[in-house]
């Protein structure tokens, strides 16, 4: 990871997003950590990639979306279940905070997506209904809302 990884790109589906677009996040009932990621039609996402805040380490890393909804932007951190490739499993607990990666797939061509930070203390006491995400600016979203941020070409 460069020292650019902590800088929000916005590639792909050349976004006109609030700086940068909130990504959503929230519990699976079985108490992993689901992220939902902005996508324009016609994009998908390829791999994400989980990263510590302090040094850029790599904590998870994962390619190839094998249902539909991954490739559509929603996934599990850590979980071997949404992509086909885990290129570096998590090993034990997320940190409280960290930066999410995503890579995209727009016109037959593979790219870096955005960056997104992840606060998980936002999630402590937070009632989301079914459906709900959190971001790191604390604002409950609904996963339409998450992708309406984009203004998609």
């Amino acid at each position: 990871m460069t020292a650019l990884a902590g800088i929000a790109v916005s590639v792909g589906c050349h976004t006109q997003a609030p700086n940068p677009p909130d990504f959503g996040y929230a519990r699976s009932p079985e108490g992993g950590l689901v992220v939902a990621y902005p996508v324009c039609p016609g994009t998908t996402v390829s791999g994400a990639e989980v990263y510590a805040d302090d040094d850029f380490t790599t904590l998870w890393k994962a390619g190839g979306p094998r249902p539909p909804e991954v490739a559509q932007g929603l996934f599990e951190v850590g979980s071997d279940a949404g992509f086909v490739r885990e290129e570096v499993p998590l090993r034990g607990e997320l940190p409280e905070g960290f930066y999410v990666s995503v890579f995209e797939k727009a016109d037959g061509k593979e790219d870096d997506g955005r960056d997104g930070w992840i606060d998980l203390s936002r999630l402590d006491g937070a009632r989301l209904g079914e459906g709900e995400f959190m971001t790191h600016t604390g604002k409950v979203m609904t996963r339409a809302d998450i992708d309406a941020e984009l203004t998609c070409a």
